[in-house]
């Protein structure tokens, strides 16, 4: 038997003191069931009223072949979305950036669209003619994809119209990147533990978030690799960015033997302590380190402004100008997207980044 599509019934429930608040009702496995939506004063129309409680509609109907029954705003879309995707799969910074982009770039011309309605020549010219940064618009083009992809797999539409969107994700400015006189100049004006930690991040490539939550039990001195198990971010332990950020780095011989160093003298140096500990224990705050430390350092030797992905794109860079394959260079930075290091080859073998990893060593940090 063919389900049936519950529409629920949205009335005004009066109440003596407060403002009137507009309720939904449904049936539940047979028994009835009722939610608040909000008040008159939130929602002053029934249209408005409709409009919040349709993401609700599609959680309802969750069973049912949606398309069959009921047309799906763009709207109702991102605010399921975001109650039921967003929190079990992005992290908390994550939400708040998704957040910013809906309600500040999509909902305002997409919201009241029907889902398949919307084309891939209507988002693409959208996107050509807003007046906004390559970047900002790149981010709105991928969080459109995302979101109709969940579409897909709620089953409200069967394709994803912007897979076709073309969009240029080419920087506007070129990242920082240091030279190796300039990190070492750095170094120099660095007291411990910020030049450790500056030497670490630069000579593995690392996410300063991966920085701050490497602990003692993720390096393997003896075979001279390190692992990137979780990262931190805003005061919270995640886990790795993507399942491609979760590997083995190659450990060079003689910065193993800075952080063995730097583990006799630190008070946490247990396998499940961080090994940048603050006093408390816990993982450091990175922008403050860098306000406090690391920029005006750079400041003082002439650099300029810096960042901690500075560090990263010297890296990537200097693995660009030595030669390293593709394929290497997307190992040893842990890209998931194979577009972000042109990787057209097969996964790299452990000796060749370990070469590598060591050449970066040599130019920034050993001579």
């Amino acid at each position: 038997m063919t389900a049936r599509y519950q529409y629920g019934t949205l009335t005004t429930r009066k109440r003596k003191k407060d403002p009137d608040v507009w309720q939904f009702r449904w049936m539940e496995n047979g028994k009835p069931k009722s939610v608040l939506i909000g008040t008159v004063q939130k929602y002053p129309t029934r249209a408005d009223a409709e409009r919040a409680v349709e993401s609700l509609r599609i959680k309802i109907n969750s069973d049912n072949s949606q398309r069959t029954f009921h047309s799906v705003t763009v709207g109702a879309l991102i605010d399921r979305f975001m109650e039921d995707y967003a929190p079990k799969r992005c992290r908390k910074p994550t939400q708040r950036v998704y957040r910013s982009l809906f309600e500040n770039h999509i909902r305002p011309k997409w919201e009241a669209d029907f889902l398949q309605n919307v084309k891939t020549t209507c988002v693409e010219k959208w996107l050509e003619e807003y007046p906004h940064s390559r970047q900002i618009k790149s981010h709105v083009r991928n969080l459109m994809h995302t979101l109709y992809e969940a579409a897909i797999r709620w089953e409200l539409v069967e394709r994803n119209p912007v897979s076709l969107v073309r969009q240029s994700r080419k920087r506007l400015k070129t990242p920082r990147v240091l030279t190796p006189p300039q990190f070492r100049a750095l170094l120099l004006e660095l007291d411990e533990p910020y030049k450790t930690m500056v030497v670490t991040i630069a000579c593995l490539g690392l996410r300063v978030c991966e920085l701050m939550g490497l602990q003692w039990g993720d390096i393997d001195f003896e075979d001279l690799a390190v692992k990137i198990q979780r990262s931190f971010v805003e005061g919270h332990i995640y886990a790795t960015k993507n399942e491609a950020s979760t590997a083995d780095l190659p450990l060079d011989p003689d910065l193993a033997e800075l952080l063995l160093n730097h583990q006799r003298q630190s008070r946490y140096s247990a396998e499940s302590d961080f090994v940048f500990a603050g006093d408390s224990g816990e993982p450091r705050w990175p922008d403050i380190l860098l306000a406090d430390h690391i920029k005006p350092a750079a400041r003082k030797v002439g650099i300029g402004n810096i960042g901690w992905h500075t560090f990263r794109h010297t890296y990537s860079t200097l693995l660009h100008a030595l030669g390293t394959t593709p394929a290497v260079q997307k190992e040893l930075l842990r890209h998931a997207d194979i577009q972000t290091t042109m990787n057209i080859y097969t996964q790299a073998v452990t000796p060749a980044k370990r070469e590598a990893a060591s050449k970066v060593v040599d130019l920034l940090w050993r001579r």
